[in-house]
């Protein structure tokens, strides 16, 4: 059908979610050991390494004010995301999964906007439903242009 792209939904937290194109989801794996970046904000967990590049790790919703996961193992999950911005400066990223990211594939009519939310923080550029799931739509902008700040 038309006017119909893929998409993958990203848990971030229990009742939350990221919705993001599929094309820009390298890959979903399990977290593997972090190794720590000195002197970053919380929302900065470490970086993994994947193909041979250190990728930042993201928790996505400790960065926009929800509560940090005190024990990390690997149960969790890294969403890895090509950086559609400055990618000569950051290629790619991984943002924490809270379960297993889910493909869906989302229409025009499914997709509803809340305009009436108030969007807490710069990182999200819009709260969806889709198929009675929230999902924030994070405004890669902002966060590729944090994480360069704070990782180098």
């Amino acid at each position: 059908m038309e006017n119909e792209i893929r998409a993958v939904l990203v848990p971030v937290e229990e009742d939350r979610k990221l919705l993001l194109p599929n094309a820009m989801v390298a890959e979903v794996m399990s977290l593997r050991d972090l190794e720590p970046y000195e002197n970053v904000d919380e929302w900065v967990l470490g970086k993994v390494t994947w193909r041979g590049w250190d990728l930042p790790v993201v928790d996505f919703a400790v960065l926009t004010g929800g509560k940090k996961i005190e024990r990390l193992d690997k149960s969790f999950n890294v969403a890895v995301l090509k950086c559609i911005n400055t990618p000569e400066k950051l290629a790619y990223f991984a943002v924490l999964s809270r379960g297993i990211p889910k493909l869906q594939v989302v229409s025009r009519g499914d997709m509803q906007l809340h305009e009436d939310k108030t969007i807490n923080h710069n990182a999200i550029a819009s709260l969806v439903s889709i198929h009675e799931e929230t999902a924030d739509i994070p405004n890669m902008n902002y966060l590729e242009q944090s994480l360069i700040v704070v990782t180098q």
